[in-house]
């Protein structure tokens, strides 16, 4: 990696990194085809970019940012994001408060606080979920592996297929991430809870 040009260091990143963009394809819900179609390009080439078979060029990633709605940096593996071998991480309280211009920009008023870095070549997916009253995930996810949801606080409506399952505060749910599922709060108060995947669906 060292001996790498600067200038390739991000693409060689993204590219030992697809699970990111794919992690992002799953959250809007999008099929290959349907990334393929908005990129501008084909089926293949954003499979073998998810799975780390393809680097892409920097106009192709500034595609793919735009097709998630998300930035490039959001794409990119960041040095800080690696946790290396026997390291403690410790996460202070107000890691996850939003407020402000933060709170204006979260997408639908649905979005996830990454705990766990997405670097981490580790077994676990953890993130903090937080739903603004009202707020509903529009599409359904179905993907590999297990989820446990703590909620910490007001309600969160897991939808897992034609079921709404209502989680309150100090509750938690597991279910299959291959059964269908997304996430609402039906409620009048901010819903936030501590998400755990496995394996990583990123």
């Amino acid at each position: 990696m060292n001996n790498q040009k600067s200038q390739t260091t991000p693409i060689s990143r993204v590219a030992h990194h697809g699970r990111k963009i794919k992690y992002e394809r799953l959250l809007k819900g999008y099929t290959l085809k349907r990334l393929a179609e908005l990129v501008g390009c084909s089926e293949s080439m954003v499979s073998k970019v998810e799975n780390s078979r393809l680097s892409p060029s920097l106009a192709m990633l500034h595609r793919i940012a735009a097709a998630l709605e998300v930035s490039v940096s959001d794409l990119i593996l960041q040095e800080n994001d690696d946790l290396s071998a026997g390291k403690v991480v410790v996460f202070p309280a107000n890691r996850f408060e939003i407020t402000g211009k933060d709170r204006d920009e979260a997408r639908a008023g649905v979005w996830f606080d990454r705990i766990l870095p997405f670097g981490h070549d580790g077994l676990l997916q953890v993130q903090m979920l937080h739903l603004e009253p009202g707020a509903e995930q529009p599409r359904f996810l179905h993907h590999e592996g297990e989820e446990l949801i703590f909620v910490l606080d007001g309600v969160l409506d897991v939808i897992v297929e034609d079921e709404t399952y209502p989680v309150g505060r100090g509750d938690m749910i597991y279910f299959s991430s291959m059964l269908d599922h997304r996430y609402g709060n039906s409620g009048d108060r901010m819903a936030r809870a501590f998400w755990v995947n496995t394996p990583p669906t990123m």
